[in-house]
């Protein structure tokens, strides 16, 4: 892994392929369709999605994220795309110095944990409802505890009530999160 790579997913997460077609003067509208630029297409037959999800043309079908955009518009290679959306978009990315060895551990910290995220994703949407359910039971468990190893008096501190007390607010939030994700699944 290196700073190019790095620079590459900063920006495929924070700039979209609506904001690269209004900086390359693409007449887009509010539904982030154009003309296609790549077979000069006379209709709004190339879609720009808005966050990472990139662009679509369906009629040449030509699609990829807003990387391979730039590249396929300018001409130019993955580096010099790299350079000119870290330019276009002020994202102040240092790409030609080499990676200290804290870049390279935080680095390799950002890709588990963008891989775990994705995983926890799929698990989330396998069994969602049996999750909102189980972080219920959590917080249930958790206030148990906590009134069960309550201090009657001063200094008389139950590790597992610290524990319990310290836990509580954070699994009543993941328990509403998950109640929440749930409502809008039955909502589509």
């Amino acid at each position: 892994m290196n700073k190019l790579t790095i620079a590459a997913q900063t920006i495929k997460d924070r700039v979209s392929a609506l904001d690269v077609g209004n900086a390359l003067g693409l007449n887009v509208d509010k539904h982030g369709r154009c003309s296609c630029p790549f077979h000069n297409g006379k209709d709004r037959n190339m879609k720009l999605f808005p966050g990472n999800r990139g662009y679509s043309c369906f009629v040449c079908h030509a699609s990829g994220d807003v990387i391979r955009f730039v590249q396929e518009y300018n001409g130019c290679t993955f580096k010099e795309a790299v350079n000119w959306l870290n330019n276009a978009f002020n994202l102040g990315m240092d790409i030609s110095s080499p990676m200290s060895p804290y870049e390279r551990k935080r680095a390799k910290f950002a890709q588990w944990h963008r891989k775990n995220e994705q995983d926890f994703r799929a698990w989330k949407d396998r069994f969602g409802f049996d999750m909102a359910l189980l972080a219920d039971d959590i917080v249930r468990i958790l206030e148990n505890i906590r009134d069960e190893k309550r201090p009657r008096t001063y200094g008389e501190w139950d590790s597992d009530f610290c524990v319990a007390v310290e836990l509580l607010p954070e699994a009543r939030q993941f328990a509403e999160d998950c109640m929440m994700e749930c409502m809008k699944e039955v909502q589509n």
